[in-house]
């Protein structure tokens, strides 16, 4: 009896290491090094003086900086195990890195659904939300991310222990880590609605709204005809963080449906060869979303990549770069400012014409792009609108 079940085991260990050793060794192994490199130059890009005054790459900043700790934590618990054979090593540290790499995993899906829904005020509601897009406000959102992270992800501290058995110390569940109430809410109820339901439907909710605003306005713009280069470059920003998105859910909802089943399972699912197998891919899909960043910032952001070559091959940064950053920046600091101290008691018209100028240089990031053509809808005649808008101009850049 005991020989056949030895020998039915057998090829079920040795399919599942020569897996892991392919998915989670060699290739996730090679993924994590190169996503280490890419989020390490997207964070020394992104610190510099002319990119980090945006809240957008303060958020992305805070992600990337989580995503290296995932990486590193996929790099000691699964990359060298499954490659090196290093099971005395990884037994060594699980119990300390799990837990580090658990939260810094939280961190990560909830700055991914902080960029969604920063960009869905700055796009949904440009006005109302203007107030809490600032680089203090954004440093204050990263840290009570991280805080509530941490304060959920204490109790994961416990679960695991290592214990001695023939003379070998093995990874076991501790007895607070198997206790029923631990079970049932952190691995379960809790883990279905913080880390499953709120940020993902924040996401997908953000991501629907963004997508629906943004065909709207392209089809304003159409029917106007302002569909220029400089409109498309504009929006590049926001093709850039949909996608960030993009790839986060179709990373990580596998896992997502994952740690769904094991919630209700528990262990006996890891005895599953399939399961394993199903695991050790999310794994590196999981990897494959922390090293994304860089790649899609330096394919849709062009002000990104001026900035990277002038660090990383030391190429001047284009005429008039800092100056052109600075007049967008006191433009959209001051404009809402000096339209509301004016004298004057302006029209229902006039204001009408204020709010469409602001909304859109508010979507495309850039306060020139707006054009005579785009006053038609205003009841105003062709002459009063443009000394009207004129007038704007010169409170508002000087």
């Amino acid at each position: 009896m005991n020989s056949t079940s030895s020998a039915t085991i057998a090829p079920y260990e040795q399919r599942l290491v020569e897996f892991k050793r392919i998915v989670e060794g060699y290739l996730l192994l090679l993924v994590c090094i190169c996503g280490l490199l890419g989020n390490t130059l997207t964070c020394v890009i992104l610190s510099s003086r002319m990119m980090r005054t945006s809240t957008t790459n303060i958020y992305i900043f805070a992600l990337s900086c989580a995503s290296s700790c995932v990486l590193i934590g996929f790099l000691l618990t699964h990359g060298i195990r499954s490659t090196f054979d290093a099971e005395t090593f990884y037994k060594y540290i699980f119990t300390k890195v799990f837990p580090i790499h658990v939260t810094c995993l939280l961190i990560q899906i909830y700055l991914t659904a902080t960029v969604a829904f920063d960009r869905f005020i700055l796009i949904c509601l440009p006005f109302r939300g203007h107030k809490w897009r600032s680089p203090r406000h954004a440093v204050f959102v990263v840290l009570c991310v991280a805080l509530f992270c941490i304060l959920y992800c204490i109790p994961f501290w416990f679960e695991f222990t290592l214990v001695k058995r023939n003379n070998t110390r093995v990874i076991s569940v501790s007895t607070f880590g198997a206790h029923p109430l631990f079970r049932l809410l952190m691995r379960k109820y809790l883990y279905f609605v913080f880390v499953f339901l709120i940020p993902l439907s924040t996401i997908i909710i953000c991501k629907a709204m963004i997508i629906k605003k943004l065909y709207t306005v392209r089809k304003r713009k159409r029917l106007l005809g302002n569909l220029s280069k400089q409109n498309r470059s504009s929006n590049a920003i926001n093709f850039l963080l949909l996608s960030i998105v993009f790839v986060f859910l179709v990373t990580q909802f596998p896992y997502f449906i994952f740690n769904v089943l094991y919630s209700w399972f528990g262990i006996s699912l890891m005895a599953n060869l399939r399961a394993r197998q199903y695991l050790a891919i999310n794994n590196l899909l999981s990897v494959i979303n922390a090293s994304s960043t860089f790649i899609l910032y330096a394919f849709f952001d062009r002000k990104f990549r001026q900035v990277g070559q002038h660090f990383l091959l030391c190429r001047p940064l284009p005429v008039g770069f800092d100056a052109q950053t600075d007049i967008k920046r006191t433009a959209v600091s001051s404009r809402n400012a000096n339209v509301l101290g004016s004298n004057t008691k302006p029209s229902n018209s006039s204001i009408h014409l204020i709010k469409n100028h602001q909304y859109l240089a508010t979507v495309n990031n850039n306060i020139q792009d707006l054009t005579k053509l785009q006053l038609i809808d205003t009841n105003l005649t062709a002459t009063q609108s443009v000394s009207f808008f004129e007038k704007e101009n010169v409170s508002t850049f000087n």
